[in-house]
Protein backbone atom coordinates (compact mmCIF):
# COMPACT_ATOMS: atom_id res chain seq x y z
CA UNK A 1 0.00 0.00 0.00
CA UNK A 2 1.95 3.38 -0.94
CA UNK A 3 1.04 6.72 -0.04
CA UNK A 4 -0.31 8.81 -2.99
CA UNK A 5 -1.02 12.04 -1.95
CA UNK A 6 -0.34 14.11 2.01
CA UNK A 7 -2.04 17.20 2.91
CA UNK A 8 -0.11 18.72 6.20
CA UNK A 9 -2.61 21.68 7.76
CA UNK A 10 -1.42 23.46 11.24
CA UNK A 11 1.36 20.43 11.78
CA UNK A 12 4.14 22.60 13.84
CA UNK A 13 5.71 25.23 11.88
CA UNK A 14 4.22 24.73 8.71
CA UNK A 15 0.46 26.19 7.51
CA UNK A 16 -0.35 23.95 4.52
CA UNK A 17 1.68 21.44 2.91
CA UNK A 18 0.58 18.91 0.01
CA UNK A 19 3.04 16.59 -1.28
CA UNK A 20 1.90 14.05 -4.60
CA UNK A 21 3.61 10.93 -3.86
CA UNK A 22 5.46 8.22 -5.89
CA UNK A 23 7.10 5.03 -5.49
CA UNK A 24 10.75 4.88 -4.47
CA UNK A 25 12.59 7.34 -2.62
CA UNK A 26 11.07 11.17 -1.89
CA UNK A 27 14.19 13.23 -0.87
CA UNK A 28 13.93 15.74 1.32
CA UNK A 29 15.92 18.49 2.07
CA UNK A 30 16.86 21.86 3.20
CA UNK A 31 18.35 24.24 6.33
CA UNK A 32 17.43 22.64 9.67
CA UNK A 33 14.47 23.88 11.25
CA UNK A 34 12.64 24.08 7.63
CA UNK A 35 9.73 21.22 8.18
CA UNK A 36 11.70 18.43 6.84
CA UNK A 37 11.46 15.91 10.15
CA UNK A 38 7.78 17.47 10.56
CA UNK A 39 6.76 15.61 7.09
CA UNK A 40 7.65 12.37 8.19
CA UNK A 41 6.40 13.04 11.62
CA UNK A 42 3.19 13.67 9.88
CA UNK A 43 3.18 10.59 8.04
CA UNK A 44 4.56 8.20 11.08
CA UNK A 45 1.13 9.96 13.14
CA UNK A 46 -1.39 9.01 10.24
CA UNK A 47 -0.01 5.42 10.67
CA UNK A 48 0.73 5.23 14.33
CA UNK A 49 -1.62 7.73 15.96
CA UNK A 50 1.76 9.12 18.23
CA UNK A 51 5.19 10.84 17.39
CA UNK A 52 8.61 9.54 16.93
CA UNK A 53 9.52 12.89 18.39
CA UNK A 54 6.87 13.47 21.54
CA UNK A 55 4.90 11.64 23.95
CA UNK A 56 2.13 14.09 23.78
CA UNK A 57 0.99 15.15 20.17
CA UNK A 58 -0.15 18.58 21.56
CA UNK A 59 3.25 20.00 20.41
CA UNK A 60 2.57 19.24 16.63
CA UNK A 61 -0.34 21.72 16.88
CA UNK A 62 0.59 24.70 14.93
CA UNK A 63 1.19 28.01 17.42
CA UNK A 64 -1.80 30.18 18.04
CA UNK A 65 -4.19 27.36 15.60
CA UNK A 66 -6.59 25.43 17.43
CA UNK A 67 -6.95 22.40 14.56
CA UNK A 68 -4.77 21.12 12.73
CA UNK A 69 -5.48 17.80 9.94
CA UNK A 70 -2.93 15.22 8.47
CA UNK A 71 -4.52 13.26 5.50
CA UNK A 72 -3.31 10.66 3.33
CA UNK A 73 -5.20 9.34 0.01
CA UNK A 74 -4.11 6.32 -1.22
CA UNK A 75 -4.62 4.43 -4.42
CA UNK A 76 -6.55 1.30 -4.24
CA UNK A 77 -6.91 0.36 -8.02
CA UNK A 78 -7.28 2.19 -10.52
CA UNK A 79 -10.93 3.72 -10.19
CA UNK A 80 -10.84 3.40 -6.44
CA UNK A 81 -9.35 5.55 -3.76
CA UNK A 82 -9.07 6.06 0.50
CA UNK A 83 -8.29 7.98 2.84
CA UNK A 84 -6.75 8.38 6.42
CA UNK A 85 -7.10 11.45 8.30
CA UNK A 86 -6.04 12.72 11.74
CA UNK A 87 -7.24 15.95 13.67
CA UNK A 88 -6.02 17.98 16.60
CA UNK A 89 -8.14 19.71 18.11
CA UNK A 90 -7.79 22.49 21.27
CA UNK A 91 -11.17 23.30 22.76
CA UNK A 92 -10.47 25.57 25.44
CA UNK A 93 -8.76 23.31 28.21
CA UNK A 94 -9.25 20.17 26.35
CA UNK A 95 -7.04 18.63 23.63
CA UNK A 96 -8.72 15.63 21.34
CA UNK A 97 -7.41 13.58 19.02
CA UNK A 98 -9.40 12.16 16.12
CA UNK A 99 -8.70 9.69 13.99
CA UNK A 100 -10.62 8.57 10.56
CA UNK A 101 -11.24 5.80 8.04
CA UNK A 102 -12.88 6.57 4.64
CA UNK A 103 -14.14 9.69 6.49
CA UNK A 104 -15.68 7.42 9.43
CA UNK A 105 -14.34 8.56 12.65
CA UNK A 106 -12.69 5.24 14.76
CA UNK A 107 -13.84 5.27 18.19
CA UNK A 108 -10.07 4.37 19.44
CA UNK A 109 -6.72 3.38 18.54
CA UNK A 110 -7.45 0.07 18.69
CA UNK A 111 -9.88 0.20 16.52
CA UNK A 112 -8.22 2.38 14.04
CA UNK A 113 -5.14 0.31 13.61
CA UNK A 114 -7.56 -2.85 13.36
CA UNK A 115 -9.44 -1.50 10.37
CA UNK A 116 -6.51 -0.23 8.84
CA UNK A 117 -4.68 -3.20 9.07
CA UNK A 118 -7.11 -6.21 9.07
CA UNK A 119 -10.88 -5.18 8.15
CA UNK A 120 -10.29 -1.95 5.14
CA UNK A 121 -8.65 -1.96 1.58
CA UNK A 122 -5.96 0.60 3.48
CA UNK A 123 -3.26 -1.55 4.89
CA UNK A 124 -0.70 1.25 5.89
CA UNK A 125 1.68 1.29 8.36
CA UNK A 126 4.90 3.67 8.50
CA UNK A 127 8.38 2.87 10.41
CA UNK A 128 10.48 5.50 11.28
CA UNK A 129 14.78 4.93 11.41
CA UNK A 130 16.67 7.79 12.75
CA UNK A 131 20.40 6.57 12.52
CA UNK A 132 21.94 9.08 14.49
CA UNK A 133 19.52 8.50 18.05
CA UNK A 134 20.79 5.66 19.97
CA UNK A 135 18.36 7.11 22.70
CA UNK A 136 16.97 3.48 22.21
CA UNK A 137 19.78 1.99 22.86
CA UNK A 138 21.21 4.34 25.56
CA UNK A 139 17.97 5.50 27.05
CA UNK A 140 16.15 4.51 30.08
CA UNK A 141 14.47 1.11 29.87
CA UNK A 142 10.83 3.06 29.91
CA UNK A 143 12.38 4.30 26.37
CA UNK A 144 13.01 0.50 25.61
CA UNK A 145 9.45 -1.01 26.61
CA UNK A 146 7.47 1.94 24.49
CA UNK A 147 9.27 0.59 21.74
CA UNK A 148 8.01 -2.74 21.90
CA UNK A 149 4.50 -1.76 22.86
CA UNK A 150 4.68 0.41 19.29
CA UNK A 151 6.38 -2.47 17.24
CA UNK A 152 4.06 -5.53 18.30
CA UNK A 153 1.06 -3.39 18.38
CA UNK A 154 1.41 -2.10 15.43
CA UNK A 155 1.06 -5.59 13.79
CA UNK A 156 -1.04 -7.03 16.17
CA UNK A 157 -4.16 -4.80 18.04
CA UNK A 158 -4.77 -7.72 20.20
CA UNK A 159 -1.89 -6.50 22.39
CA UNK A 160 -2.72 -2.96 22.06
CA UNK A 161 -5.85 -4.30 24.24
CA UNK A 162 -4.37 -6.32 26.48
CA UNK A 163 -1.79 -3.22 27.02
CA UNK A 164 -4.93 -0.84 27.79
CA UNK A 165 -6.20 -3.82 30.33
CA UNK A 166 -3.09 -3.85 31.85
CA UNK A 167 -2.48 -0.33 32.54
CA UNK A 168 -6.00 0.20 34.01
CA UNK A 169 -5.27 -2.44 36.71
CA UNK A 170 -2.19 -1.48 37.47
CA UNK A 171 -3.40 2.27 37.67
CA UNK A 172 -6.08 0.62 40.07
CA UNK A 173 -3.43 -1.04 41.88
CA UNK A 174 -0.98 2.18 42.61
CA UNK A 175 -4.01 3.95 43.38
CA UNK A 176 -4.82 1.59 46.07
CA UNK A 177 -1.71 1.51 47.68
CA UNK A 178 -1.21 5.00 47.96
CA UNK A 179 -4.54 5.23 50.21
CA UNK A 180 -3.86 6.28 54.17
CA UNK A 181 -4.84 3.09 56.53
CA UNK A 182 -6.40 -0.21 55.62
CA UNK A 183 -5.53 -1.76 52.24
CA UNK A 184 -8.46 -3.66 51.08
CA UNK A 185 -6.99 -7.36 50.76
CA UNK A 186 -9.47 -8.49 48.50
CA UNK A 187 -9.36 -6.14 45.53
CA UNK A 188 -5.87 -6.02 46.24
CA UNK A 189 -5.84 -9.87 45.30
CA UNK A 190 -7.94 -9.55 42.37
CA UNK A 191 -5.67 -6.78 40.75
CA UNK A 192 -2.88 -9.01 41.15
CA UNK A 193 -4.87 -11.43 39.04
CA UNK A 194 -5.40 -9.40 36.97
CA UNK A 195 -1.85 -8.44 36.72
CA UNK A 196 -0.18 -11.48 36.55
CA UNK A 197 -3.02 -12.81 33.84
CA UNK A 198 -2.41 -9.75 30.96
CA UNK A 199 1.39 -9.13 32.01
CA UNK A 200 2.12 -12.56 31.36
CA UNK A 201 -0.06 -12.15 28.04
CA UNK A 202 2.40 -9.22 27.19
CA UNK A 203 5.72 -10.81 28.52
CA UNK A 204 4.70 -13.72 25.86
CA UNK A 205 3.48 -11.74 23.02
CA UNK A 206 7.08 -9.46 23.26
CA UNK A 207 9.33 -12.91 23.70
CA UNK A 208 7.51 -13.86 20.27
CA UNK A 209 8.47 -11.01 19.12
CA UNK A 210 12.01 -11.26 20.10
CA UNK A 211 12.06 -14.69 19.32
CA UNK A 212 10.81 -13.84 15.63
CA UNK A 213 13.09 -11.09 14.39
CA UNK A 214 16.49 -12.39 16.09
CA UNK A 215 17.83 -14.26 12.92
CA UNK A 216 17.14 -11.10 10.98
CA UNK A 217 18.72 -8.63 13.92
CA UNK A 218 22.03 -11.37 14.07
CA UNK A 219 21.76 -11.46 10.31
CA UNK A 220 21.31 -7.58 9.48
CA UNK A 221 24.06 -7.03 12.37
CA UNK A 222 26.56 -9.32 10.40
CA UNK A 223 26.32 -7.58 7.21
CA UNK A 224 26.14 -4.25 8.69
CA UNK A 225 29.10 -4.29 10.74
CA UNK A 226 31.15 -7.98 9.86
CA UNK A 227 34.13 -7.65 12.26
CA UNK A 228 32.09 -6.39 15.59
CA UNK A 229 31.72 -8.48 18.70
CA UNK A 230 28.70 -10.46 18.61
CA UNK A 231 25.85 -8.91 20.58
CA UNK A 232 23.14 -11.06 21.56
CA UNK A 233 19.30 -9.41 22.93
CA UNK A 234 18.12 -10.32 25.78
CA UNK A 235 14.57 -9.59 27.66
CA UNK A 236 14.80 -9.05 31.53
CA UNK A 237 11.76 -9.57 33.92
CA UNK A 238 12.50 -9.59 37.13
CA UNK A 239 15.58 -11.46 37.84
CA UNK A 240 15.03 -13.35 35.13
CA UNK A 241 16.93 -12.57 31.54
CA UNK A 242 15.44 -14.18 28.48
CA UNK A 243 18.43 -14.33 25.27
CA UNK A 244 16.28 -14.23 21.89
CA UNK A 245 17.02 -17.48 20.35
CA UNK A 246 19.00 -18.83 23.62
CA UNK A 247 16.30 -20.07 25.95
CA UNK A 248 13.41 -22.84 26.17
CA UNK A 249 10.00 -20.79 25.21
CA UNK A 250 7.70 -20.37 28.22
CA UNK A 251 4.08 -21.27 28.09
CA UNK A 252 1.65 -18.87 29.01
CA UNK A 253 0.81 -20.38 32.09
CA UNK A 254 4.41 -20.53 33.22
CA UNK A 255 5.07 -16.82 33.07
CA UNK A 256 1.10 -16.53 34.26
CA UNK A 257 2.60 -18.41 37.68
CA UNK A 258 6.38 -17.06 37.58
CA UNK A 259 4.40 -13.22 37.58
CA UNK A 260 1.87 -14.52 40.36
CA UNK A 261 4.48 -15.88 42.36
CA UNK A 262 6.66 -12.70 42.11
CA UNK A 263 3.67 -10.37 43.20
CA UNK A 264 3.17 -12.31 46.22
CA UNK A 265 6.87 -12.21 47.32
CA UNK A 266 6.88 -8.66 46.78
CA UNK A 267 3.69 -7.74 48.42
CA UNK A 268 5.23 -6.50 51.42
CA UNK A 269 7.95 -4.60 49.36
CA UNK A 270 5.06 -2.89 47.29
CA UNK A 271 2.88 -1.67 50.53
CA UNK A 272 6.07 -0.17 52.13
CA UNK A 273 6.80 1.67 48.98
CA UNK A 274 3.20 2.67 48.01
CA UNK A 275 3.79 1.22 44.50
CA UNK A 276 3.92 -1.81 42.02
CA UNK A 277 7.17 -2.62 41.48
CA UNK A 278 6.83 -5.94 39.73
CA UNK A 279 5.25 -6.69 36.05
CA UNK A 280 6.15 -5.81 32.49
CA UNK A 281 5.72 -2.12 33.67
CA UNK A 282 9.09 -2.71 34.83
CA UNK A 283 10.71 -4.91 31.95
CA UNK A 284 13.69 -4.16 29.61
CA UNK A 285 15.36 -5.00 26.66
CA UNK A 286 19.03 -5.59 26.93
CA UNK A 287 21.90 -5.63 24.38
CA UNK A 288 25.06 -7.99 25.35
CA UNK A 289 28.31 -8.44 23.63
CA UNK A 290 30.12 -11.02 23.93
CA UNK A 291 31.44 -14.33 22.01
CA UNK A 292 28.98 -16.55 23.94
CA UNK A 293 26.10 -16.16 25.16
CA UNK A 294 25.21 -15.97 29.10
CA UNK A 295 24.29 -13.31 31.74
CA UNK A 296 26.95 -12.25 32.64
CA UNK A 297 28.30 -10.82 29.49
CA UNK A 298 28.56 -7.24 29.63
CA UNK A 299 25.73 -4.79 27.90
CA UNK A 300 26.69 -2.80 24.82
CA UNK A 301 26.34 0.75 26.29
CA UNK A 302 28.90 -0.52 29.05
CA UNK A 303 31.71 -1.33 26.14
CA UNK A 304 30.49 -0.62 22.51
CA UNK A 305 31.63 2.39 20.64
CA UNK A 306 29.27 4.70 18.90
CA UNK A 307 29.52 3.15 15.83
CA UNK A 308 28.61 -0.11 17.00
CA UNK A 309 25.58 0.82 19.31
CA UNK A 310 24.43 2.68 15.45
CA UNK A 311 25.02 -1.07 13.93
CA UNK A 312 22.78 -2.64 16.64
CA UNK A 313 19.95 0.23 15.88
CA UNK A 314 19.97 0.11 12.50
CA UNK A 315 19.81 -4.17 12.45
CA UNK A 316 17.11 -4.01 14.80
CA UNK A 317 15.14 -1.41 13.15
CA UNK A 318 15.34 -3.04 9.86
CA UNK A 319 14.58 -6.70 11.33
CA UNK A 320 11.27 -5.01 12.67
CA UNK A 321 10.75 -3.69 9.01
CA UNK A 322 10.79 -7.73 7.69
CA UNK A 323 9.30 -8.61 10.62
CA UNK A 324 6.27 -6.14 9.76
CA UNK A 325 5.59 -7.18 6.45
CA UNK A 326 6.23 -11.34 7.52
CA UNK A 327 3.58 -10.72 9.83
CA UNK A 328 0.97 -8.45 7.76
CA UNK A 329 1.88 -9.49 4.32
CA UNK A 330 2.13 -5.34 4.01
CA UNK A 331 5.24 -3.77 2.75
CA UNK A 332 5.80 -0.67 5.28
CA UNK A 333 6.36 3.03 4.85
CA UNK A 334 10.11 3.91 5.85
CA UNK A 335 11.43 7.03 7.11
CA UNK A 336 14.45 7.70 7.73
CA UNK A 337 15.49 10.98 9.19
CA UNK A 338 19.11 12.95 8.95
CA UNK A 339 20.12 10.27 6.70
CA UNK A 340 23.85 11.44 6.84
CA UNK A 341 24.33 13.18 9.81
CA UNK A 342 26.14 10.47 11.51
CA UNK A 343 26.55 7.35 9.70
CA UNK A 344 30.34 6.59 8.60
CA UNK A 345 31.34 5.53 5.27
CA UNK A 346 30.78 1.44 5.59
CA UNK A 347 26.30 1.72 7.12
CA UNK A 348 26.08 4.38 5.22
CA UNK A 349 27.29 1.97 2.08
CA UNK A 350 24.91 -0.85 3.36
CA UNK A 351 22.02 1.17 4.22
CA UNK A 352 22.12 2.77 0.60
CA UNK A 353 22.38 -1.00 -0.73
CA UNK A 354 19.38 -1.65 1.26
CA UNK A 355 17.34 0.81 -0.06
CA UNK A 356 18.16 0.43 -3.64
CA UNK A 357 17.33 -3.61 -3.81
CA UNK A 358 13.88 -2.74 -1.39
CA UNK A 359 10.71 -2.09 -3.41
CA UNK A 360 9.64 0.38 -0.13
CA UNK A 361 8.48 3.51 -0.38
CA UNK A 362 11.07 6.08 1.24
CA UNK A 363 10.95 9.05 2.76
CA UNK A 364 14.62 10.28 3.61
CA UNK A 365 15.29 13.71 5.09
CA UNK A 366 18.58 15.61 5.21
CA UNK A 367 20.47 18.93 4.44
CA UNK A 368 21.87 18.27 1.62
CA UNK A 369 19.99 16.63 -2.00
CA UNK A 370 21.04 12.94 -1.83
CA UNK A 371 19.44 11.96 -4.80
CA UNK A 372 23.47 12.22 -6.71
CA UNK A 373 25.19 10.63 -3.65
CA UNK A 374 23.08 8.24 -3.50
CA UNK A 375 22.64 7.61 -7.38
CA UNK A 376 19.60 7.05 -7.49
CA UNK A 377 16.16 8.71 -9.03
CA UNK A 378 13.32 9.24 -6.77
CA UNK A 379 11.32 12.40 -5.87
CA UNK A 380 12.64 15.78 -4.84
CA UNK A 381 11.34 17.90 -2.30
CA UNK A 382 12.99 21.08 -1.00
CA UNK A 383 11.59 22.62 2.30
CA UNK A 384 12.18 26.14 3.35
CA UNK A 385 10.28 27.87 6.28
CA UNK A 386 7.55 25.20 6.49
CA UNK A 387 6.61 25.35 2.92
CA UNK A 388 7.91 23.15 -0.40
CA UNK A 389 10.25 25.56 -2.82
Amino acid sequence: MKLQNLLISNIRNIDEVSISCDRGIHFIYGSNGQGKTTILESIYVLSNLRSFRDHDLRPLLKAGQTTSQIKGDFKIAESTRAELKVELIQAHHRFEKRAYINQKLSRSAIEYFGLKLNHSPIQFHAINLNPSSTDLIRGDPGTRRTYLNQAISSESPEYLDILKHYQKSLDQKNALLKQEGAIDGELLKILNENIALSGAKLIFFRLMFLKKINQTFVSFLREIAPNQTLVFAGYKTGETLYFTGHFDFPTLQNLVENLHQKLTEKGPVERYRKASVVGPHRDDLVFKVGTKVGPMLPDLVGVGSQGEIRSVLLALKLAELEEFEKASGVKPVLLIDDFSSELDSTRRSFLLRYLKDSDLQIFVTSTDDLSQSLESSGTLIRMNQGRIC
